[in-house]
């Protein structure tokens, strides 16, 4: 009888050719390294809410929410509307323009650490020009980051966002690294530790609600622990909300736990699902980007081609009228608590080692991991052990079960996924009964034991 991984192939076949072709042409054959899949990845030709149509036009349901940055979903009609118009009357003016004046305000009336905003093209540019600003303004110059929390891909804080922890990363200079330090996160007395130690320190960095969008989860108690604490030091505090920002709640993690940060890190949703991102925080800080700063030899200087581009712009106006509203973040978040329950409702009727968890519109796997009489029910992320939680599926459960879903119609990433707001209980049912006949055809194969 042909295993998952046979009909994979097989159903996929068209996929395999594009791959191979890929692989002439990428590293790995991806375009980002969360794209990367075994045996092969499927290719995706349109998207349309809460689905997307591979090259043999069959259906997928979506979580991967462009990498969150979709809340509304694909193709959103006011989005798509908004950009369209604007595509018509130039995607680039290398000028300033009225469209960021209107979106500025937006962000400093949704996100309550905005005093002062900056544009940029990227999540990652957002972390670097905060870590920048950060040494600048306390001309301090190591970087305290959490262990497993990922801030982009730039020397500063790449170290530490995978397993094993504390390897270094090739490429960048032990020199750099070691302006690098980590903590065990929501260890509130490791942090003071390190701040007591080391008065270098100028910053700390970290996912408000935990790494990879509670992976490892982190609790508002601690936020405002880390609160109290970097303002006895002196010491700035930024939150990577390039994930949580307006996803969580319209006015992000920090209007959530109504814990406020000096800089907040905003990309994916902030521009409606196009490239952009923004920084965004205290006056002063900001500040220290005008022209007026050069007088102290303070300036940091930031061009950026794209920066608040037209079109982004458009995008992330329409998004934000929307978030304003609180409904999209009301329906994503109930959607991901009705797929989580359910989907361990099937992991409990067939007795795995397997569980589903998350906050908001999080759905995160923890596949085989080996914790044989843990109940769904028993599962606490915030007191297990944090380095069993990110990256830690077996790598053989996980692969059969992405093929199986795909298979079956589901689209979900090797860490779960998100929901959006175009996701329905139609969905949500679908996607239940996706995941059950996947497992069955795991037992069949052998990977898993009848219960």
């Amino acid at each position: 009888m042909p295993t998952i991984l046979d009909v994979y192939e097989r159903t996929f076949a068209k996929d395999l050719k594009l791959s191979q072709k890929a692989s002439q042409l990428f590293p790995d054959g991806v375009t980002h390294d969360g794209r990367q899949m075994s045996p092969f990845p499927i290719y995706i030709t349109r998207a349309e809410g809460a689905y997307k149509w591979g090259v043999d036009d069959n259906v997928f349901i979506d979580y991967w929410a462009g990498h969150g940055a979709l809340l509304l979903g694909h193709n959103p009609p006011e989005i798509v509307k908004a950009t369209t118009a604007q595509m018509l009357l130039g995607t680039h003016y290398g000028a300033c323009h009225p469209l960021e004046l209107e979106w500025g305000e937006l962000i400093t009336e949704l996100v309550p650490s905005a005093e002062r905003v900056r544009f940029v093209s990227s999540g990652t540019e957002a972390t670097l020009m905060a870590i920048r600003l950060a040494r600048t303004f306390t001309q301090k110059n190591k970087v305290l980051k959490f262990e497993g929390h990922f801030h982009g891909w730039h020397d500063s804080v790449i170290m530490g966002a995978h397993k094993p922890y504390d390897a270094p990363i090739p490429g960048v200079p032990q020199e750099i690294l070691d302006y690098t330090v980590q903590s065990p996160p929501n260890d509130i007395d490791a942090v003071e530790k390190l701040l007591k130690t080391d008065e270098d320190i100028g910053c700390v960095i970290l996912e408000p609600t935990g790494a990879s969008f509670g992976t490892i989860p982190t609790n508002g108690e601690f936020l405002k622990q880390l609160r109290e604490l970097t303002l006895d030091y002196g010491v700035v505090l930024i939150f990577d909300e390039v994930i949580t920002g307006f996803r969580v709640a319209p006015g992000g993690a920090q209007g959530y736990y109504n814990v406020t940060p000096d800089l907040t890190t905003l990309a994916k949703i902030v521009a409606g699902g196009l490239p952009g991102g923004a920084l965004v925080g205290k006056k002063e800080i900001l500040e220290l980007i005008s022209v007026d700063a050069e007088e102290e030899g303070l300036k940091m200087p930031h061009p950026g081609t794209f920066n608040a581009n037209p079109v982004s712009a458009s995008a992330g106006i329409e998004m934000l009228k929307i978030v304003k509203t609180g409904k999209p973040n009301e329906i994503a978040n109930l959607m991901a608590q009705k797929l989580r329950d359910k989907l361990n409702e099937v992991i409990d009727s067939y007795k795995l080692d397997w569980v589903i968890y998350g906050e908001f519109s999080g759905i995160r796997f923890l596949v085989g991991h080996g914790e044989k009489d843990l109940r769904t029910k028993d599962f606490d992320p915030y007191t297990w052990d944090y380095r069993k939680l990110k990256e830690n599926n077996d790598p053989e459960l996980l692969k059969s079960l992405r093929c199986g879903l795909l298979l079956n119609g589901i689209d979900l990433a090797s860490n779960g996924g998100m929901t959006t707001a175009a996701h329905s209980d139609e969905d949500i049912t679908r996607t239940v009964d996706a995941f059950e006949r996947t497992v069955d055809m795991m037992r069949v194969d052998g990977l898993i034991l009848n219960s």
